[in-house]
């Protein structure tokens, strides 16, 4: 097929044109509002939609190697590219990731193949971000979505973060009130011995729910995670809804 001369772009993510879902899809829009506003959402870029209609070859790659290469450090530091669909984010398998991609032939290559991994002509665009070397991390619910009240919050966590929750690592799932004291907490089984938040992070993870339930208006689902630093990072964020039933884990009262 006959490359295209179009040439890719980017958009940073604190820029106020990635917070419009019909560019930069909804996971990397509500990552770029979330940024704005002083939520822990780690740097990145996006490729817009725009860049991906009728899913065409790339002649011009310059303005994208500029980006990969400030955000890796010239390769120095591996990216997750991610994808970013126009559509509601919540349906699970419907695009590909690429992680810990480093260098600059594999990031090209990643970049094409979540591309390719979409619906249809420019229905994602592509979110690119460090690879955090996370401690712990899982999924926050801004209220019990097994429940119709919102005086809880629910947080699901796991070594290795969100990932590992994917993966159906065993959980430890912790139910907090507003104020981040414990109500209740289950272990799963094999779940590793001890705790693996701290009560400094549990509380940590109660004022997120709420900035971000403030921001968004209403309770939101969660991915977060705690790096080698103690640094808490927001990794993606949804509205709470029906969705969310199926992976949600329920504290033993």
């Amino acid at each position: 097929m006959q490359q295209s001369a179009h040439a890719f772009w980017t958009i940073n993510l604190d820029d106020p044109l990635a917070a419009a879902p019909d560019m930069a899809g909804a996971k990397a829009s509500d990552l770029s509002r979330a940024a704005r506003h002083g939520l822990p959402v780690p740097p990145g870029f996006v490729i817009p939609v725009q860049c991906f209609p009728r899913g065409e070859g790339y002649r011009n790659t310059g303005e994208l190697r500029k980006a990969w290469a400030r955000l890796s450090g010239n390769g120095a530091r591996a990216l997750a590219v991610r994808s970013s669909s126009t559509h509601e984010e919540g349906a699970p398998g419907r695009y590909v990731s690429a992680l810990d991609v480093k260098g600059w032939p594999e990031f090209l290559k990643a970049v094409k193949g979540v591309a390719a991994s979409a619906t249809g002509p420019a229905t994602a665009a592509i979110l690119v971000q460090p690879q955090l070397e996370l401690v712990t991390g899982g999924m926050l619910f801004g209220a019990d979505p097994l429940e119709s009240g919102t005086e809880r919050v629910i947080v699901s966590a796991a070594p290795g973060g969100p990932r590992a929750l994917r993966d159906n690592q065993a959980a430890t799932t912790y139910a907090l009130n507003r104020r981040g004291k414990v109500v209740s907490t289950k272990r799963d089984t094999g779940a590793p011995d001890g705790e693996p938040l701290s009560p400094p992070q549990l509380r940590a993870l109660v004022k997120l729910a709420a900035r971000a339930a403030a921001l968004f208006g209403g309770p939101q689902e969660i991915e977060f995670g705690f790096d080698r630093e103690g640094a808490l990072w927001l990794l993606q964020t949804r509205p709470l809804s029906s969705l969310t039933l199926p992976r949600a884990r329920r504290p033993a009262s």
